[in-house]
């Protein structure tokens, strides 16, 4: 009765004829489903973990920025962004041009009044930068814009006091991008920052100054463990320049299934007798009760059923993220899973909605080693059993995620202005967003686990 879904899924199915045509041994068992892959898989991706498949767009917007001052930026990075430039060169690729107008207009980059190296067009009086960030952030596809990220949107002096001395300044610093960049990074979409220090004459004192050019990289969802990717092409290239990313959901799993194919994920504490891997969206393991009560007797110190699940990535915004289990007894939800989309002889499939259950305590424990960055799954200690054969959903969950961000990278995204003020807006429209993003109780994977009595 098992069927293989697709080419990822892995099924593995030893049981015995009274199970296999879904009758069972124990009469007052009030259960008579049977968990295939044409059902369980639905079952997840339409109604337990209801979403779409991301997708992006496969053309590229480059964004540059035409102010004065910005000239001198663009030649210390000039190998780069000349790589930059040949990488996304395709008739799918579109170009603005971001400065003094509020609307960044379409530009073509090979026409003399854009070429990036020629001094003569960095003469825009503004840097109206805000609106290219809405549109990047608004739209689904591969972005870069190139900037020094400095806000000046006219002549109108701002009042700002640092360190207790007071400054009037065109310049906004505060965290203006704040907004765009969270909403950006809240669907699972990354930044990512390369940072080339340049020095120039500031605007209003005649004194040099330091300051960064940015290649602010923005990756869709879809893209961004895509080896394919435009940033993942760019960290080739970056010599000197320094990287840095921003990602509310970097984490990509990966597993060491392959040589067990038949097991999936089942350590040598217990056999399952049906195993379903449908990897990176969920798995699926049915185990005899008394086998699982049985692994502390000849493996008192690793009592784990299920293990060989990793992080792929220590997520580089979350060094300290925690991550548990949460346990569900869906029996039921899916006995009505079940009778609706297989209907008895000539009947139809019924409508089916999907209620979510409460979580059931002291059931399955999340064993997560920090160091190797291992998933695995064990009883709970104050496990007792079950009565009848119960299904339970396992999510793997965010226990906690605190963003910490090194004093190295928080640098590198501001300067000081010779007047002597501080523009921290680019470190801090990119740290307040994440501090704003709670991943607490986010699932990460899902296992599903029947237990036989």
């Amino acid at each position: 009765m098992v069927r293989q879904s697709s080419s990822r899924t892995i099924i593995h199915y030893i049981a015995s004829a009274f199970l296999v045509y879904g009758t069972f041994s124990c009469s007052s068992d009030p259960t008579n489903f049977v968990v295939e892959s044409k059902d369980l898989t639905p079952f997840h991706t339409q109604y337990v973990a209801k979403s779409e498949a991301p997708v992006a767009s496969d053309s590229i917007s480059v964004y540059i920025d035409y102010s004065k001052g910005m000239h001198e930026g663009m030649m210390s990075s000039m190998d780069f962004i000349k790589d930059l430039l040949t990488i996304v060169n395709s008739p799918k690729t579109v170009y603005f041009k971001a400065g003094t107008n509020d609307i960044p207009p379409r530009i073509n980059i090979n026409a003399t009044e854009n070429i990036p190296w020629n001094i003569s067009n960095y003469t825009e009086t503004r840097s109206v930068l805000d609106e290219p960030i809405r549109q990047i952030t608004q739209d689904n596809r591969t972005a870069v814009f190139i900037t020094d990220f400095e806000l000046v949107k006219g002549k109108q002096e701002l009042q700002i006091v640092q360190n207790g001395k007071t400054f009037r300044t065109s310049i906004d610093i505060s965290t203006w991008a704040v907004n765009e960049f969270e909403n950006w990074l809240k669907q699972g979409n990354a930044i990512d920052v390369f940072a080339q220090p340049f020095t120039k004459q500031n605007s209003w004192v005649p004194q040099t100054q330091t300051q960064h050019i940015y290649i602010l990289v923005f990756t869709p969802k879809a893209l961004v463990h895509e080896p394919s990717a435009l940033v993942n092409r760019l960290q080739e290239k970056q010599g000197r320049l320094k990287h840095f990313r921003f990602s509310a959901e970097d984490i990509a799993l990966t597993n060491k299934y392959k040589d067990k194919a038949n097991e999936g994920g089942a350590t040598e504490n217990a056999v399952p007798d049906m195993v379903q891997v449908n990897f990176p969206i969920f798995e699926y393991y049915m185990f005899k009760q008394k086998d699982l009560f049985k692994i502390p007797e000849y493996s008192e110190k690793d009592t784990r059923f299920l293990k060989n699940l990793f992080l792929a990535n220590a997520p580089v915004n979350y060094p300290d993220l925690q991550l548990e289990a949460k346990v569900y007894d869906i029996t039921s939800e899916y006995q009505n899973y079940y009778d609706a989309v297989n209907p008895i002889e000539g009947e139809k499939p019924k409508k089916y909605s999907y209620n979510a259950p409460g979580a059931s305590e002291d059931i399955f424990v999340l064993d997560f080693n920090t160091k190797k960055k291992e998933v695995g799954l064990k009883l709970h200690e104050n496990f007792t059993g079950v009565e009848f054969r119960t299904l339970y959903k396992v999510d793997v969950s965010i226990k906690e995620a605190k963003p910490q961000f090194d004093n190295n990278l928080l640098s590198s995204l501001k300067w000081t202005d010779a007047r002597g003020f501080e523009v921290p807006s680019l470190a801090s429209s990119l740290t307040e967003a994440l501090l704003r993003i709670n991943l607490k109780d986010r699932v990460v994977y899902t296992y599903y686990v029947e237990l036989e009595k």
